[in-house]
């Protein structure tokens, strides 16, 4: 996961060139990247620590979001799998009862 990897660092020049990265993958206007680009250069290491902390916890919640999504997606794609199988045993017992009736 991302998050992990994001948590890990610990390098004040790691934190800034991931936290430019970041910004540059937003969807924004250019001119305001730049903006924000340019007060990563004017910040202090508090400064920095505590942009780059929020992104790492915005970014940990998109994560778990994103996976509790797909967990849900799974747990409805096995629900209608075993509700299809369900369907298909009963089918199935049916016609062998059809069949040992009319023997």
């Amino acid at each position: 996961m991302i998050f992990e990897y994001l948590k890990k660092q610990r390098k004040i020049k790691e934190k800034i060139k991931l936290t430019k990265l970041m910004i540059f993958n937003l969807q924004i206007p250019e001119d305001q990247k730049s903006l924000y680009i340019q007060a990563l250069d004017v910040l202090d290491e508090n400064g920095i620590d505590r942009i780059y902390d929020s992104l790492v916890i915005f970014i940990k919640d998109i994560e778990i979001k994103e996976l509790n999504q797909i967990q849900k997606n799974n747990f409805t794609v096995i629900a209608w799998m075993r509700k299809k199988e369900a369907e298909e045993r009963k089918k199935e017992i049916n016609s062998f009862s059809f069949l040992i009736n009319n023997i």
